[in-house]
C-alpha cells in the first residue's frame, strides 16, 4: 500500500478523526490484531463473533499507528483515532476511494459457483508474461477480503485479477462497486449458498450482479456452455460479450481434446472467432480446468497477450494452496489435496479430473459440502450416486453428511464392504493408511469448514 495520511483518511471514510496527528502516515491496513504490523490502521470490525474493538490494545502494542472505531475508546497518545458510524463500511468505503487512486489500473472481476480461484490464478499467470498483477490472495473475495486485496495494491500494477464470492443477494453489487472492473468472467452457476440464497435461480441473480455491474465499454466473458450464465449477456449494458466453451457456438471452444501424460495434461484445438489454434496443452486434468482456461485465454487475448505466450503459459499454471496439489508417493500412490472447498459442481469436477490420471484402484475420502439449505440430504445422496457410477473402487466418508454420500453409493449398488464412515478426520486418516495399496489413487475433498486437508497431512507425514 502507498502511505496514506490520517486527514485522507478521514475524509474518504466520512469519519472525524478525534486524536492524532492529521499528517501522520499509516503504510498498511489490516482487520486482524494477531498480524498487525509497524506503522499500519487498524480497522475494529465487529464480525459474527469477533468484536475488533475488543482487540485494540493487542494491535496498539504491535505498532498500529492509527485505528478506524465505531464508539469512545482510550489509548495511548500519539496514535491516531478516526470514529465512524460503520467500521465495516468504513474499510469499503477506503478500499473504493484507495482504488480509484490509480486511474490506469484495469480490474478483472472473477465469479462463479465453481473455479472462480482457478481461473484468478490461470488469469495471472497468462497476463503475468506481460504485465505486473495484483491478484486476490488466497481466497479473500467477500466484503472484508476484497477491500483489503485493492489495500494492498503497490501502485505500480497494471491489472487487479479479483475474485467474487458471495453467500447472499446485493454482494457481488458491492463488491463491483467497490472495485470497478471492466471485464467481468462467470464461471457457471450452481447449487451453492443454498442455505441463504434459496433456489439455483437465486444463485444465477446474485451472479449476474457483476455484468450488470460493468460499464458500457466494458466486456462481459461468459460460459457458453452454461445456460444460466449463457442468457447473463441480457444482463448487460454493453455490447462486447464474449462466450467461451467446448461447443462450436461460442466465440471461443475447444475441441478434439485429449488426455497426455501421467499427470493428466489436456491437449486440445482451439477455434478463435475464425482463427484455430492446433495442440495447445494445459498442465492440469479435468474438461472443468479446460472451461477456467478457456475464460483464461479470452482474456488474455483481450489485453494482447500473445499466442506463443500463451501457450507457454497454459504449461506452467501454478494453482493456490490446496486446490488439487497432486503428490505422488514413492510407492506410486497419488494423493490428491483439493480440500480448500466443495460444492455438487466442484466435487464431481474433481472425481471426473481423477478418473483421468487414476492407473490403479480410486480411493475418494469425501466430506461435508456445506451451506446447501433444504437441498443437503438430496446432494449428498446424489454426489454418492455419481460416483457408484463413475467406478470409484473404495469410498471414505466424515461425519453426518458423509453417512448421506455413503448412503447413496450404497444404494447405487457399491458393496458395503467398499464404503466406510469414519465420525472424524483423524479417524479417516488412520483407515486410509489401513487401506491403501501401491499404485492407488485417492481425493480427498470437501467443504473449507470441514479441514479435510488434515487427512493430508497425516497420510503424508506416514508416507514419509
Amino acid at each position: 500500500m502507498k502511505p496514506m495520511n490520517l486527514i485522507e483518511i478521514e475524509k474518504a471514510v466520512s469519519g472525524s478523526l478525534v486524536q492524532g496527528e492529521p499528517r501522520a502516515r499509516v503504510s498498511g491496513v489490516s482487520i486482524d490484531s494477531r498480524t498487525v504490523k509497524e506503522g499500519e490502521l487498524f480497522i475494529a470490525i465487529i464480525g459474527e463473533r469477533f468484536d475488533g474493538h475488543s482487540f485494540i490494545t493487542e494491535a496498539v502494542k504491535k505498532g498500529a499507528r492509527a485505528l478506524i472505531v465505531d464508539r469512545e475508546i482510550e489509548t495511548k497518545s500519539g496514535v491516531g483515532i478516526i470514529r465512524v458510524n460503520d467500521t465495516t463500511v468504513a474499510l469499503q468505503d477506503l478500499a473504493r476511494y484507495y482504488r480509484h487512486k490509480f486511474a490506469e489500473l484495469k480490474v478483472i472481476a472473477i465469479t462463479g459457483s465453481a473455479g472462480k480461484t482457478t481461473t484468478k490464478d490461470m488469469i495471472s499467470t497468462l497476463l503475468g508474461r506481460k504485465f505486473k498483477i495484483r491478484k486476490t490472495p488466497g481466497n479473500l473475495n467477500n466484503y472484508y477480503g476484497l477491500p483489503l486485496t485493492l489495500l494492498g495494491l503497490e501502485g505500480d500494477e497494471d491489472i487487479a485479477v479479483l475474485e467474487m464470492g458471495m453467500s447472499r443477494l446485493g454482494e457481488i453489487r458491492l463488491l463491483a462497486g467497490i472495485a470497478g472492473p471492466e471485464i467481468g468472467v462467470i464461471t457457471n452457476v450452481g447449487p451453492t449458498h443454498l442455505e441463504t440464497l434459496g433456489t439455483i435461480e437465486n444463485v444465477a441473480r446474485g451472479k449476474s450482479e457483476l455484468i450488470e455491474a460493468l460499464p458500457e465499454e466494458g466486456t462481459a466473458i461468459l460460459n457458453y456452455d452454461d445456460p444460466l450464465v449463457r442468457q447473463m449477456k441480457d444482463s448487460f449494458q454493453g455490447e462486447k460479450v464474449i462466450y467461451y466453451g467446448l461447443t462450436a457456438g461460442a466465440d471461443l471452444y475447444a475441441n478434439s481434446i485429449s488426455i497426455s501424460g501421467e499427470e493428466g495434461a489436456i491437449s486440445f484445438d482451439l477455434t478463435y472467432w475464425e482463427e484455430r489454434l492446433e495442440k495447445l496443452t494445459l498442465n492440469k486434468p479435468g474438461r472443468h480446468n479446460l472451461y477456467n482456461a478457456l475464460a483464461a485465454i479470452a482474456v488474455a487475448r483481450e489485453f494482447g497477450v500473445d499466442w506463443p505466450e500463451i501457450r507457454e503459459g497454459l504449461k506452467s499454471i501454478a494453482l493456490s494452496s490446496l486446490r488439487w496439489d497432486v503428490t505422488r508417493l514413492e510407492n506410486g500412490t497419488i494423493i490428491i489435496n483439493d480440500t480448500y472447498n466443495a460444492n455438487p459442481l466442484s466435487m464431481r469436477a474433481a472425481i471426473d479430473a481423477t478418473l483421468e490420471i487414476a492407473e490403479g484402484r480410486i480411493i475418494t475420502v469425501l466430506g461435508a459440502m456445506l451451506e446447501l439449505g433444504a437441498e443437503k440430504e438430496n446432494a449428498h445422496l446424489e454426489l454418492g450416486r455419481y460416483l457408484r457410477k463413475q467406478g470409484v473402487n473404495l469410498l471414505i466418508t466424515v461425519g453426518e453428511e458423509g453417512k448421506l454420500i455413503a448412503r447413496g453409493a450404497l444404494k447405487e449398488g457399491m458393496p458395503p464392504e467398499e464404503v466406510y464412515n469414519l465420525e472424524d478426520n483423524q479417524a479417516a486418516g488412520r483407515l486410509l493408511l489401513e487401506l491403501i495399496r501401491p499404485g492407488d489413487t485417492v481425493l480427498i475433498k470437501g467443504s473449507r469448514g470441514v479441514k479435510m486437508e488434515e487427512i493430508v497431512e497425516l497420510v503424508l507425514k506416514q508416507g514419509d
